[in-house]
């Protein structure tokens, strides 16, 4: 009896849900005009592989005349927005979402559900909570997880690769093998051990990866992730701040402006990394690789570093570079300091 409702209850939400679009469905050209306005996605535009729903055809042929900067607008709109409360959901009821061809489990919660091995790749997770939830060898490659809360998650062996995970917050998950390669964790939130992760080309603009002393209830935690893979990973402006990367792969990472205030660099390769405005402030760079590595003389800080690291002298000289005669001076310190200590 309860496989026959369950079926039926997959039935029903096949039937109910047509589309499962951005924006919680929401008409994103009238987003970007600051109106909100709740569709069914029957009238939809799949542009860079996400579907995007509209009121009418009028407001879908103005999107297509500049679907970029309409998306933008209505982000930054969508953004501002209060969060929509997370309807609690069974086992039961969620596998039948999940079986569903048009899964949406968007502002679900999802607390302690054992999910492991599932496939959750043609679902929208946005705003949907993963507290404590079994997410062990799950696949959610590609899918969209903006602002998905996946606090306490089992995450061994999960598969997040390409996965939207924008403005996520994801605080001390239990990670083992697990599969970031290419997502997209701008601005997301990420605190825990990570281990040998592998966070390799992948988007963490303005991630907030560094510790936040405000928020540690349970004493300090932070971002650990040694021998983690982040190669040609773009963290750019991210707060990095304290973060261990101690033995990591951050070969041809770009870490323009990022804050690194001493984070734990031993012996990490940045072999043709981007520096270009960064903050070392007592960062440790014992062993670590700076070969190659971009904008070295802009760095902020470099004098403070702790350890002895390689190849990190500035490309310039102060006789024919002046301007950066000081960084030049405070990258020799960093050749110098475990003389010093």
């Amino acid at each position: 009896m309860k496989l026959i409702k369950t079926l039926l209850l997959a039935l029903l939400l096949m039937a109910s849900q047509a589309y499962a679009g951005e924006f919680g469905n929401h008409c994103t050209t009238g987003l970007s005009m600051e109106r909100v306005h709740q569709t069914d996605c029957s009238v939809n535009t799949v542009f860079e592989g996400k579907t995007y729903c509209f009121g009418n055809q009028e407001a879908q042929a103005t999107f297509q005349k500049d679907p970029k900067a309409i998306i933008a607008k209505a982000q930054a709109f969508y953004a501002t927005l209060p969060e929509p409360e997370r309807e609690k959901l069974t086992q039961a009821q969620a596998d039948a979402i999940i079986a569903s061809k048009q899964c949406d489990l968007s502002n679900k919660e999802l607390g302690y559900l054992q999910l492991d091995k599932a496939d959750l790749r043609h679902c929208t997770m946005v705003n949907t909570s993963f507290f404590g939830a079994y997410l062990r060898g799950a696949d959610l490659s590609g899918a969209n997880m903006q602002r998905a809360y996946l606090n306490l998650a089992r995450l061994e062996g999960t598969n997040l690769s390409g996965a939207d995970l924008t403005d996520a917050i994801i605080f001390q998950a239990i990670f083992d093998k697990t599969n970031f390669r290419g997502a997209n964790l701008s601005n997301a939130r990420m605190i825990g051990t990570l281990g040998a992760v592998d966070i390799s080309e992948a988007t963490v603009k303005n991630g907030r990866f560094g510790l936040d002393v405000g928020n540690q209830p349970m004493g300090q935690m932070k971002f650990d992730s040694v021998g983690g893979k982040f190669a040609n990973t773009n963290f750019e402006g991210a707060d990095l701040n304290i973060a261990a990367f101690r033995f990591a792969d951050l070969r041809g990472a770009n870490l323009r402006n990022t804050n690194l205030y001493r984070a734990d660099l031993i012996r990490a390769d940045l072999t043709g990394a981007d520096l270009t405005g960064a903050d070392l402030r007592d960062a440790e760079v014992d062993g670590a690789i700076f070969k190659d590595v971009k904008g070295l003389d802009t760095v902020k800080h470099l004098d403070t570093v702790k350890g002895q690291c390689k190849d990190c002298m500035p490309n310039v000289t102060e006789a024919a570079a002046p301007v950066h005669a000081a960084s030049a001076r405070q990258a020799r310190l960093c050749m110098m300091q475990q003389a010093r200590q």
